[in-house]
């Protein structure tokens, strides 16, 4: 039978399986392919089964250079080779680029030179669509702003960038990062920032805080400060834009956690703990997503001369530790710059490398997907604009 005979149903079966990169060149071949790889059904679809990859920001001497880079076959080969590249146009957005955080294959990143303030921008590094967003309405001076969290209300089908404003005051004596928080909301297509008020519990210390976004079910989880053995994560639901406590696993003794990092992978909610006293990365994941007894310790990365470090789960699911106890390996990133493997039978781990890429460079987890940007916003799409 020819593939033109099969449903398309089939065809769009038989497309979702392949890499991006496969998917990309099959939809200029015709314009039925072109339908099909194009149909909401066919992306939502791809996105459930794409594996993750990571950003990899490549610094150079003057502009950084941005890679995808493809995860598949992480348990055969002990180093990956660059996937797409971003176009020139993307790149040269501002002097440096930073990584804020993404969602459905979209990333929120920001833009810094010399002479202008910061900019934030929302793209797909897959389709090379970009967009910028509004400037917040300023505030006097000490107050600072920090992106929070991207997330997508499945019930309205809007895109929202969170952020944070917050005015500096002087660490307390227990060296926790005080300040007066409230967060601004912004859905991808609107004109303006809008401010939802206080945030109950002030933002986990930086060290925690970094990259600790989890979106979930609908809604961003963060660390926030504890104030007692069991609340220290904070529920933001992104239709409602209402917060709540959420529970975390039984962490006994906080103060000899060096970091910690929230997190997906595989569609489950983790925690790392790194432990100062006994060098070691202990990873707490919720089988059962709400319910507390559900937090399960998975693994103890003993001995570690990374526990220092926050750790980036890449392939936890179902079958990890099965897999695992199998020979099969845990593959996470480490400090944004390191990608490591750990082997949950041997108890090893071993740093995995980059192939084609002799600079440094700084990486984070995302699952690309062709979600079309000038879809994503309400109102007038001319916001988009196409490297």
């Amino acid at each position: 039978m020819a593939m033109s005979e099969l449903p398309p149903l089939i065809i769009m079966d038989i497309f979702s399986r392949l890499p991006i990169t496969t998917i990309l060149q099959c939809k200029c071949v015709c314009k039925t392919w072109f339908n099909i790889i194009s149909d909401p059904y066919f992306i939502k679809l791809h996105h459930a089964r794409a594996p993750v990859s990571l950003i990899l920001r490549a610094s150079g001497n003057f502009f950084s250079r941005w890679y995808v880079l493809a995860l598949e076959g992480w348990d055969k080969h002990d180093s990956f080779v660059p996937l797409k590249q971003l176009p020139r146009e993307i790149s040269h957005l501002g002097e440096t680029l930073q990584f804020e955080t993404w969602c459905n294959g979209l990333l929120c990143i920001s833009a810094f030179s010399p002479k202008n303030p910061v900019t934030n921008y929302v793209l797909n590094v897959i389709t090379g669509e970009y967009m910028r967003l509004p400037k917040p309405k300023p505030k006097s001076e000490g107050f600072k702003r920090t992106i929070r969290g991207f997330g997508f209300s499945q019930a309205t089908k809007r895109y929202k960038v969170i952020q944070e404003i917050y005015e500096d005051r002087r660490p307390l004596p227990t060296h926790q990062h005080h300040h007066t928080s409230q967060l601004e909301v912004y859905t991808l297509g609107t004109e303006n920032w809008r401010n939802i008020g206080d945030l109950p519990s002030p933002f986990a210390k930086p060290d925690y805080q970094k990259n600790s976004c989890a979106f979930l079910n609908g809604a961003l989880h963060w660390l926030v400060q504890p104030y007692n053995d069991s609340t220290f994560i904070c529920h933001f639901d992104i239709e409602n834009e209402q917060l709540k406590t959420f529970p975390g696993p039984p962490v006994q003794y906080f103060s000899q956690v060096e970091e910690m990092n929230l997190g997906v992978s595989g569609g489950f909610l983790y925690l790392s703990e790194n432990h100062l006293t006994s060098c070691s990365v202990e990873i707490w994941v919720m089988k059962d997503y709400g319910i507390k007894k559900s937090w399960t310790k998975e693994f103890v990365i003993s001995n570690t001369q990374w526990y220092f470090a926050p750790v980036q789960i890449l392939n936890y699911g179902l079958k990890t530790k099965m897999e695992a106890i199998e020979g099969s390996e845990l593959v996470y990133v480490l400090h944004d710059f390191s990608l490591n493997a750990y082997n949950a039978r041997g108890y090893n781990e071993h740093q995995l490398g980059v192939r084609g890429i002799s600079t440094s460079y700084s990486m984070y987890p995302y699952v690309p997907s062709l979600v079309s940007l000038k879809e994503a916003v309400i109102g007038e799409s001319s916001q988009v604009l196409s490297a």
